[in-house]
This record gives C-alpha cells, structure tokens and sequence, in this order.
C-alpha cells in the first residue's frame, strides 16, 4: 500500500472527479454565464450583497439581545434605528468636517506656491522645468491668438462672423430643486432598498436560511448546516473584528494628526476607518489626503514626513501584530485570493465591490469546501495548504531544489520540535521517495539525486556537534535515505546531552569502533532475513562489546512486527522516542558506592551475563 501523496489534515484532498466536473467546458461556461449575470444584474445584485453582508454583521447583536428577552422585531428594529442613527452622525460630521476645510483652503495657497517654487528651484534641471512652463504658456497664447485671427481675404470688419451666444431660460424652483436632488436620488433609493431587505433578512432569518439549504441539498442536512454555520462564523467573526480594529485604527490616526498639528483631524479619522475597509489599498488612500494638506499648510517639511510617519508606524503595528491576533483565520483566505478577489469584484461592481470583495469571495470558499462540485474553488481562494509539508519538501527535491527543502524544514522547525519535524515532514517524505522508487518513478541519476538532496536537506539542520569522544555511533543500512535517518537519530541524541557522531556514509563502518553503543537505522521497511544478514554482517564489524541498536522506522501503513534478535547485546526498535529513551539506557553511566559492577557498565544483567 503506497502512502497517500500529500494527503493530510493540514491540507487539500485531492479533486474527486465531480469537483474536476465543474472545471469541463461546460462547467467553464456555466462559470462564465454567472460571471455576466453578476455583472448585468448589478444594480440590483449590490444592493442585496449589502444587505447580506449587514445582516451576518448585526445578527449576533440581534441574537444578543433575544436572550436577554427582548422579542425579535424590537431587537431588529433598535439595531436598525442604532445603525441608521450612527450613519446619519457619520455623514453630518463627515460634511461639517469639509466645509471646514473648504473654506480654509484658500489660507494654505501661499504656502503651497511657495512649496513648488523651492521644489522647482532646487531640483536638478530646475531651468529646464521653468522653460518647459514657459513654453507651454507661449505656445498656447500663440494658438489663442491664431483662432481668433481674422479669416484669409477679409477686407473690412463687416466679413467677420458675429458671435452668438444662446441663453437658457432661468430654472423655476421645481426644476432648480430637481437639478440640486436628482444626483442624490440614486445613493438614498439604494440606502432605502439596503435597509428594507436588511430588516426582512433578519427578521426572516431561520426561513431564510432553511431554504437556503434546500438549495444546497436537503437530502445532506449535515453538509448544509455545516456550510451555514461555517460561513456565518467566519463573516460574524471577521466583520465585527475588522469594524473594531478600523475603529481604533482610525481614532489612533485622528489622534496622531491631532498632535502633529494637521488641520480637522476627525475628518482624517473617519475617513481613515472608513477607507480601511476597502482590502489592500483602503490604508493607503486614507494618508494621501491629510500628507497633501499637511504639505500645503507647514511652510517647512516636518508636518508632511510627520504624517508619513505616522501613517507607517500604524501601519506597521495593524497588519504584523494586530491584524494576525484579531483575524487569526477567520477568513480562511489566502492572500491571493484577497487580492484576486480586490480585482474581480472592482471589475465588476466597481466601488462597491472593493467593499465586498473579501466578505464574498468568504461566501464563495465555504461553499467550496462543502460542496463537492465547486471543491475548486477551496483549492483556488482557501488558506489551506494545497501540499502538505511532508510532499511540499518532497515535491523541492524533486525539483532539485534541496536549499528550499532545507529552508522549508527550518521554517517549520521554529513552529515544533526537532523530533515531531523528523516524524510529521522528513519520514514521511523518505517514505515517498521510496514509494516512487519501488513504481518505477525513481530510477538511474534521478534516484541519485533526490537521495542526495533528501540526504543534505537533513545534514544542513545539524548543530555543531561537542568535541570529544562519542559514545553512540549512528550509521544508516544500505543507502542515503538510511544515512538520513541516521543523522536524524545523531542530531536527536545530541540535543539530548549524548556525544554522538555519523559515519561518513551508509554501511560505511570501520572495525571495532570505540563507541559503547552503535544505532544501525533502517528507514524503511526491511524483511526479518534482510535484518538477519544485517545484524551478523555489522556485529563481525564491530566485535561483540559495543550494543547494536537495530532502529526501524517503517511507514504508518505498514504491520508492526515482533522482532527477536539472535545475536546477544543486539536490540530492535521503533521509532525516535524509543530509539532515544533505548540509548540513554544501555550507555554507561557512574558507578554508586554500593551498585554492582554490571549496572556501572550501563547494562541489564542479562545482557552483561551473555
């Protein structure tokens, strides 16, 4: 039985064949057909993405407040009227905040000529940019000049055209009061409609969601429950976690350019929590305006790089420390999809999707990693490792890249011990590659060199050993992979305090070597004649004082088997712990005044008496 190639909790299963169907040319065109539904269907698609998306966001709150006894449609109603009325304070702040900055612009004029005049004069070329400037005015007098000309042959003053200008009528109140509302008329019908389907979807929730796994198939309640709960969470969790971190992000902004001295800092806040909610470029858009103010307004460069400053140490301290504590997982997205999913729904829905870009492409993952048939989608835009660790280091061997094996070890090292690495990443990749080897995969130089590569990937993560004697000798059975594992067992019993050291290569044993105890490891499974000739052709090396430990390290699928050795002082064993716990026994340790002679040596008494 081969093992399961980069099959493991951690990561993907492999695509089935009803999850290969949706990728079929008419699973592509099926795609493609929701694709410019999405997009046709905009304007009445975006307001109900909206709605959806407030709904997973107040339904906790909602649900709150029902168990504390307050009956489902007052609980709607308070969140709605709390989340209008907060809206409603947001823009009067957000207007009030721009006149007031309108009406000090014209203050900031001399500052902000004086600023391009010393920028113009201490550039490089800066005689060049005032003759560009000069060129250009010049130029268009002349062509100013010319299209006023009097045509080709006219005489006197009577050939020329006379101008005409036509005035519209002037507009009633009706039609003034039209022209000044018509461009609101959109953005509060589209309000109304995210209202009104926001207080059905939480009123009608449980129904809502019943159907909805009818839809997703009645006849696997499980899969389809699982699926709801699993979306809901991630998009409660994720909302309410990115509104209070945009929250204080924004009120640390505020505060920061309160100090700096940047005029209408609540202004600058609001817009810097609102813009963060836009993925990947919403933090950056939020610094660009109060830098230019700040550059306009300081008649020297500190307020300006004060505000750069600001807005990198913010966003520094969010996305590596705070970021990572509040998100965590939640999302379930990989940061491709993220920025995948920026594009995609930008291209379709425009600023709206930038909004909705993260929350539905959560939506379209859960549905992947529930629903069989879109399973694709799980693979394209989950956080999931698509390999797992022990295949995604055997896959850089192959490749023949064992310097990113060997970093990708290191990496995962600093997350676990040396010894669950050995057992969960670098066995089981030696394991495929023995697969491979006995189906025919490996065979020739290609063997050679990812034995090799597994080989170096493993000696690369060696410490510098102590100076002295060693008391273990570690030497593989038969090729690289055997001597792998042996520079595994070598590096596990230096870490526990026990002097050790490798042979030069697999089966590479001098005669009589001084060490007490001689660990021989086989990293794959071997036959009971196999390990027979094994121990007598290493014990004539070795003579009969030193221990040998005949370590086995076969794949999970494999039958564990009682081994008896015949030779005396000779052990067999499984595995790193035993390996390791084996060694420390049988080394020798100081004698206690009253311990008898055989224990001094570090021996049981039977071995000691054969």
């Amino acid at each position: 039985m081969q093992p399961d190639n980069g099959r493991s909790p951690g990561s993907l299963p492999a695509l089935s064949a009803d999850k290969i169907a949706a990728l079929s040319p008419s699973g592509v065109l099926l795609i493609l057909a929701a694709i410019a539904a999405l997009y046709f269907g905009r304007d009445i698609l975006i307001p109900f993405a909206l709605a959806i998306l407030i709904s997973f966001a107040m339904a906790p709150v909602v649900q709150q407040l029902r168990r504390l006894g307050v009956p489902r449609m007052p609980s709607v109603l308070i969140i709605v009227a709390c989340l209008s009325l907060a809206v409603a304070s947001f823009i009067v702040v957000l207007a009030s905040q721009t006149i007031d900055l309108a009406g000090n612009l014209p203050r900031y004029q001399t500052n902000l000529e004086a600023k391009i005049q010393s920028v113009k004069e201490v550039a490089p070329g800066g005689g060049l940019i005032d003759r560009l400037s000069g060129m250009v005015v010049k130029l268009t007098k002349e062509a100013s000049a010319q299209a006023t000309a009097a045509p080709m042959g006219a005489g006197d003053d009577q050939s020329r055209p006379v101008q005409v200008q036509v005035l519209p009528n002037a507009l009633s109140p009706f039609e003034l009061a039209w022209e000044v509302g018509r461009p609101l008329i959109e953005p509060f019908a589209i309000a109304g409609i995210v209202l009104v389907f926001s207080v059905f979807m939480l009123l009608e929730r449980e129904d809502l969601r019943n159907r909805l796994i009818w839809l997703l198939g009645p006849q696997d309640l499980t899969r389809a429950t699982a699926a709801m709960d699993d979306a809901a969470q991630r998009l409660s969790r994720f909302l309410l976690a990115q509104a209070l971190l945009n929250l204080g992000y924004g009120t640390a902004f505020g505060l920061g350019l309160l100090i700096i001295g940047v005029p209408n800092p609540v202004l600058w806040g609001l817009l810097a929590a609102v813009l963060r909610f836009i993925p990947l470029v919403g933090g950056l858009a939020a610094a660009i305006l109060p830098t230019i103010l700040a550059f306009a307004i300081d008649p020297g460069w500190l307020m300006p790089i004060e505000t750069i400053g600001l807005f990198v140490l913010l966003d520094i301290i969010v996305v590596n420390a705070v970021e990572p504590l509040l998100y965590g997982s939640s999302t379930g997205l990989s940061p491709f999809a993220v920025l995948f999913a920026t594009i995609f729904w930008l291209t379709l829905w425009g600023i709206p999707g930038l909004l909705l870009a993260t929350p539905l492409t959560v939506c379209l993952a859960v549905l992947g990693r529930h629903v069989p048939q879109f399973g694709f989608l799980d693979v394209m835009l989950g956080s999931t490792p698509a390999l797992a660790p022990e295949a995604h280091f055997y896959q850089r061997i192959l490749a023949g890249d064992p310097l990113e094996a060997s970093e990708l070890a290191e990496r995962h090292m600093l997350q676990q011990s040396r010894q669950a690495l050995f057992e969960t990443m670098l066995l089981p990749a030696i394991h495929m590659a023995q697969a491979d080897r006995r189906r025919g995969a490996l065979d020739g130089p290609r063997r050679s060199a990812v034995w090799s590569g597994i080989l170096a990937a493993v000696v690369d993560l060696e410490d510098d050993a102590p100076d002295g004697p060693a008391a273990v000798l570690c030497l593989g059975a038969r090729d690289d992979l055997d001597q792998a594992a042996a520079h595994m067992v070598a590096q596990l019993l230096t870490d526990a305090g026990i002097a050790c050291r490798c042979a030069e290569g697999a089966g590479a044993l001098p005669g009589a070597p001084e060490a007490a105890v001689v660990v021989v490891t086989n990293a794959g499974p071997a036959t009971e004649h196999q390990l027979g000739r094994q121990i007598r052709r290493i014990r004539r090396r070795i003579g009969s004082q030193a221990v040998l430990l005949i370590a086995l390290f076969e794949p999970d699928d494999v039958e564990a088997r009682v081994l008896e050795p015949t030779e005396p002082r000779t052990i067999v064993t499984r595995g790193f712990a035993a390996v390791t716990t084996v060694v420390s026994q049988q080394l020798p340790r100081p004698a206690a005044p009253d311990e008898p002679a055989a224990a001094v040596e570090g021996l049981p008494p039977d071995i000691a008496a054969a």
